[in-house]
């Protein structure tokens, strides 16, 4: 079996999309019902946590993150429509998709555990970057910008995953390393379109990746993203790490001087080290 092209490798997880047959954890029926009742706004908290308790490894897991120090509730939350009415029932169903695509970064293959452990880690560090940075923009969600921060790289996994079936591949670890730069962007696009996901997420997704990505409005998610995807822990070694990063329009958005280190920003180590608890050691 020989070592697929670029073009060869995308055109595979396209047809393999389209017919169905792409190796990819969907989202649990109870994650899709729960996204679509909380962004109706004539739900009550009732309705919502009904269909989120038909699930009572999710409804449990929720409310460990509800309870987590990341959001400091004043009092121990112990059901799931005291959760919803006390932190809003967006906050709630960015967390349930939080936690559901934790579970895609997930494998059962030894050969890749490795690997998928590390991009989840790396995930997980650019959301706590991402939720700080929002939290200091009047018109971006913290939640939000933590779910496009755990979401950012999905094309990476059905990559990872069709390896598997290519011992060619799998064994050089230098044309595995290119195809994953060089697609996850289009194949997570092609992922989240697939899902149906909102257009602010589809376009993290694409653009996270997009340095010299330009805008005429304020600062929206995929900025952010982009900035905390630079600066990551994870991303010691990247090859961004030789660009300029004077000529990043996100940074100017921002309002941040490209010199400046999100994780030296005040409560980003603490956040960081929050997030990563919720999602990593939990």
């Amino acid at each position: 079996m020989n070592i697929p092209t670029r073009e060869e490798f995308l055109q595979s997880i396209k047809n393999d999309l389209e017919n169905e047959r792409l190796i990819l954890p969907s989202f649990p029926e109870v994650a899709i019902k729960a996204r679509e009742a909380a962004n109706d706004e004539n739900t009550t908290a009732e309705e919502l946590a009904a269909i989120i308790n038909t699930d009572a490894a999710l409804s449990a897991r929720l409310l460990k993150v509800a309870n987590s120090p990341l959001f400091r509730a004043r009092n121990k939350i112990e059901n799931i429509q005291i959760a919803i009415t006390r932190m809003g029932s967006r906050v709630v169903r960015n967390l349930i998709m939080s936690i559901t695509v934790e579970q895609m970064f997930n494998t059962k293959s030894k050969v890749l555990a490795e690997r998928f452990k590390n991009a989840w880690q790396h995930s997980v560090q650019v959301a706590a970057f991402s939720r700080v940075l929002a939290a200091s923009s009047s018109n971006l969600d913290p939640e939000q910008a933590m779910l496009a921060g755990l979401f950012h790289d999905i094309g990476v996994l059905p990559i990872l995953m069709a390896a598997e079936n290519n011992p060619n591949l799998l064994a050089d670890t230098i044309a595995l390393d290119r195809l994953v730069e060089e697609l996850h962007t289009d194949v997570g696009k092609l992922i989240v379109e697939h899902w149906d996901f909102p257009n602010n997420l589809t376009e993290v997704v694409w653009e996270h990746e997009n340095l010299l990505r330009d805008h005429p409005s304020d600062a929206d998610y995929s900025d952010i993203v982009l900035v905390a995807n630079l600066q990551s822990p994870s991303k010691d070694n990247h090859t961004h790490n030789n660009v300029d990063w004077s000529t990043i329009p996100a940074f100017t958005k921002l309002g941040l001087n490209h010199e400046t280190e999100v994780i030296e920003i005040e409560g980003v180590a603490e956040q960081l080290e929050e997030v990563e608890e919720i999602f990593i050691t939990a």
